[in-house]
């Protein structure tokens, strides 16, 4: 499986994602965008900055597509209550992936029931915590309605910079026994201190912040996190 370094955005409003994603263009095909809606999470992030937002509503019509669309993938991180009450928004603005958060879904039916002509072009991901019931986790891999699990590696997730919790190891390396061919994204606390062990505990994507945008040369910051695979 392919090893892939991809920085998480946290944008504010829309016109940021442009200026952050422009950074990391030479270096990596996918971002993250982490969307929150200040609910369950308590910061906000656009689009939930405002009651309508703008440049969500263009995202849905086409009027407008992400920054650099054409050489860039994106993924959403939706840190929101109840994510499935609005799928036909995030299915449809030109993402990539879609991760849901397994404690914010109230009804995983909804996300079962995604037409398999639109799985063709969108992954769906499923973020777990040090928190979760692994069993519960399990059944939704079994019945095929996730493309990949997204391990968070911080106990307080919506927030960047925070310690890597040790816990999220032993989850990662218990997934893949039991899954040697699911992808594994880890997201939260990757840094150059914490990839190497994360690798070798079976994790395919790497997902940073704060390990990319956090300080210092961009590029150089994901050029190091590669190479510490390397090593």
């Amino acid at each position: 499986m392919d090893i892939e370094i991809i920085p998480a955005i946290m944008p504010g409003q829309f016109n940021e994602i442009e200026d952050m994603v422009g950074l990391v263009r030479h270096n990596v095909s996918t971002v993250q965008l982490d969307l929150m809606d200040g609910k369950y999470v308590p910061e906000p992030t656009w689009p939930f900055m405002y009651g309508t937002d703008r440049d969500l509503v263009a995202l849905k019509t086409e009027d407008v597509s992400f920054p650099l669309w054409e050489e860039m993938n994106y993924e959403l991180d939706l840190m929101i209550e109840r994510p499935e009450e609005n799928l036909e928004t995030w299915l449809g603005i030109g993402a990539a992936r879609v991760i849901f958060h397994y404690a914010s879904v109230g009804d995983w039916e909804k996300i079962k029931d995604i037409d398999y002509g639109i799985r063709n072009f969108i992954e769906i991901g499923l973020a777990v915590t040090i928190h979760n019931d692994m069993d519960s986790i399990y059944e939704l891999i079994d019945d095929n309605v996730i493309d990949f699990v997204q391990v968070m590696g911080i106990a307080h997730i919506g927030y960047q910079g925070e310690p890597f919790e040790e816990s999220a190891l032993t989850i990662i390396s218990d997934l893949r026994e039991r899954y040697p061919e699911l992808i594994i994204s880890v997201d939260g606390g990757v840094s150059l201190d914490t990839i190497a062990d994360l690798y070798e505990a079976g994790v395919n994507r790497f997902v940073s912040g704060s390990g990319v945008y956090g300080g210092g040369n961009v590029e150089e910051n994901i050029e190091n996190l590669k190479l510490s695979l390397e090593q």
